[in-house]
């Protein structure tokens, strides 16, 4: 166990052991985003788990090629899978393990019975990239209270939660290698196939496949008769022939060639054909390489004659050979080889095809000339002019469809936005994405405490005034009647009595009214759906739980998906003159062919109804558009989902097969060369 998880003394509360877990999830947190292997992670988060809930163990599972848990990672578990009944017991717990990923909920099942040591098992399914790979199992004493093993899957769901991150990032980098080597290999063969020059390709296939490969040094020899002939070398500009490296790797690829079959050197020489085994340890005489490959590259087998007839060996154009001064993976660097050999091999074929053509240095030059000045018409220059004109006139002549193509959106016609009416946080959201909702069912409860405030403010004062007002009422209809003196009272404190029961009434009706206008914005903060209809938002109770809101801020989109859809089109401006002339000479609406972004090859029809008349601007090009409308038959589209992308063509009746081909290139001209 790592020396970070060895303490002295038990969490003496539950504050501390709660510390302590966080403690040890923050640095496991850590560790899942460092670039470690799976060996070196696992042990490390399961001795932190078993630290943290005391359990006898704890394991990782994984899923293997059939489909069954094999146990991948484990802590010390010595004890519960004893040596002689191991296999046994491992595989009564695979199938027990099984047996909860069947039932589809995680649950507790008793451990194997072949062991002296009871123990029940408790799994987490982990899950990367949606896909199921294994379980998370902690090994447990029997009979422990329900308190403890609740408390115990709470925390085997968050060590599973990091363990379920680290995969991810793991294949996510295992990925990004992927994707580096591929366009590597995009790279290479593009540079490889650059031009048809002998010395140029060898030189490019021994320079950039030393580059895709990581490599020290690549040698790329040819087949000449029966010898082979170094014609390049990494790094360096010409190879010299007389050295003694090169003459022994000549030697050593010339065998290899010859036995057919590619040679990986890792440090022994065992095993090797004796012409072979002479040639290598003759060359690591003269050179410090760990991993030596030599790939034999050859032409493709060529194509049976006759039926039956046995086809030709491949002949030889060569050798690749792959060195690194490091000790290296010699399997897998031929396994990264293969692309690379296979783009080499063709290259190498191709530049040794053109090497061979007769005068190659002086045809190629005069056939770019010939070409240039149009040779091909010399003979008879009106077989070439009539053609031409017969086809250019049939161009203006021949009419044919005239379209305009946009992109666009399937979404509901009637859809309706909820707002935030006024500041506050989402206290509660009571609809899930995609549920149906009722007319004026209650979407989200907001809460405000500026309303909250002002409300208890408001219904202070009121009650204050209420109470003076109490107070002079009871002054004027008792206390003045009673009073003996009260003859001798002078008209002002009549006055006075009533002027102040005149404020009070006015100051207790503006906050009986602010009272109640409060109430109203305290009512509008419930929002109801102004439809029904289909919540369209996703995952709207995470995002939007206890999150501040500001007023008049979107909240959530309802959408009557059962009634009927429109298709939202987006008209490039520099096109809208086609579509409105074709409105114009058009008596029926224009016809509106689409597909579907994620079925292409099935088209559907529509018909344009509205064409708006304002000009808006694309977020994502900042190129203008004009928003169109069209209907359609949403019956013949299955799995109708909001916002679902098309690419559509607006038909604007024939046009001339010329204008439609050049109609493009002549705006362009027009716009740039002719304003």
């Amino acid at each position: 166990m790592d020396s970070s998880l060895q303490h002295s003394d038990a969490p003496r509360t539950a504050d501390e052991a709660r510390r302590q877990i966080e403690s040890l999830l923050d640095e496991l947190a850590d560790l899942s985003e460092m670039p470690l292997a799976p060996e070196e992670f696992y042990p490390q988060l399961l001795d932190r788990l078993t630290f943290a809930t005391s359990a006898l163990g704890a394991a990782v599972w994984e899923s293997g090629p059939s489909g069954h848990l094999m146990l991948s990672q484990r802590t010390d578990l010595a004890a519960i899978y004893p040596t002689p009944v191991a296999a046994e017991a491992i595989a009564e717990d695979a199938a027990q393990l099984m047996g909860m990923l069947a039932q589809g909920e995680p649950d507790r099942r008793p451990g194997s019975g072949v062991t002296v040591l009871d123990y029940e098992l408790n799994g987490v399914p982990l899950r990367a990239a949606g896909q199921f790979w294994g379980m998370l199992v902690l090994y447990q004493p029997l009979n422990l209270p329900k308190s403890i093993l609740q408390s115990d899957e709470r925390i085997a769901r968050a060590f599973a939660e990091v363990a379920q991150h680290f995969q991810q990032q793991t294949l996510l980098r295992d990925f990004q290698q992927h994707r580096h080597d591929w366009k590597r290999q995009l790279d290479f063969a593009e540079r490889v196939h650059a031009d048809l020059s002998f010395p140029k390709t060898t030189y490019r296939i021994a320079n950039e496949a030393r580059n895709c490969l990581d490599v020290d040094r690549v040698t790329v020899l040819s087949w000449q008769g029966v010898h082979c002939h170094v014609e390049a070398v990494s790094g360096v500009d010409k190879p010299n022939h007389r050295s003694n490296i090169v003459g022994k790797l000549q030697r050593l690829s010339e065998a290899v060639v010859r036995a057919r079959q590619t040679l990986l050197y890792t440090g022994e020489t065992e095993n090797l054909p004796p012409q072979v085994e002479a040639a290598l340890i003759d060359y690591l005489d003269e050179t410090p390489s760990k991993i030596i490959a030599i790939v034999p590259l050859r032409e493709c087998l060529a194509n049976e004659n006759d039926e039956g007839t046995k086809p030709q060996p491949p002949e030889p154009l060569g050798a690749l050979v792959l060195e690194s001064i490091e000790q290296l993976d010699g399997h897998q660097l031929l396994r990264r080889a293969e692309p690379i050999v296979r783009h080499a091999t063709t290259a190498l074929a191709n530049a040794q095809s053109y090497r061979h053509l007769p005068f190659a240095f002086l045809l190629a030059p005069l056939g770019k000339v010939l070409a240039n000045v149009g040779w091909y018409r010399l003979s008879s220059t009106m077989k070439v002019v009539i053609p031409l004109a017969l086809i250019v006139t049939a161009m203006f002549l021949i009419p044919t469809d005239f379209f305009i193509e946009v992109h666009g959106q399937l979404v509901p016609a009637v859809q309706r936005n909820v707002f935030a009416p006024s500041d506050g946080y989402v206290d509660e959201v009571l609809v899930q994405h995609g549920q149906h909702v009722a007319a004026g069912e209650t979407l989200i409860q907001l809460q405000s405490n500026e309303f909250t405030l002002q409300k208890a403010e408001i219904v202070g004062q009121l009650q204050t005034a209420q109470a003076e007002l109490d107070a002079i009422v009871v002054k004027r209809s008792q206390g003045m009647r009673r009073d003996p003196r009260a003859d001798s009272r002078g008209a002002e404190s009549y006055d006075d009595l009533s002027a102040d029961e005149q404020r009070l009434n006015t100051m207790i009706e503006s906050l009986t009214l602010q009272r109640n206008l409060l109430q109203k914005r305290e009512d509008a903060l419930t929002l109801k759906s102004p439809i029904a209809g289909q919540v369209l938002d996703w995952e709207v109770d995470e995002i939007l739980t206890m999150r501040p809101v500001a007023r008049g801020e979107l909240l959530m989109k309802v959408a009557d998906v059962d009634g009927p859809w429109t298709l939202r089109l987006e008209l490039p401006d520099k096109r809208t003159y086609h579509v409105l002339a074709a409105q114009e000479a058009s008596a029926e609406p224009l016809p509106v062919r689409f597909q579907l972004v994620n079925e292409p090859g099935k088209s559907y029809t529509g018909q344009l109804t509205n064409t708006a008349a304002i000009v808006d601007l694309d977020e994502d090009t900042d190129e203008p558009f004009v928003p169109l409308e069209a209907t359609f038959n949403k019956a013949e589209i299955p799995h109708m989902r909001h916002g679902l992308s098309v690419v559509g063509r607006i038909e604007c009746g024939r046009r001339s097969l010329a204008y439609v081909w050049t109609y493009q290139l002549v705006e362009t001209v027009r716009r740039y060369c002719f304003w």
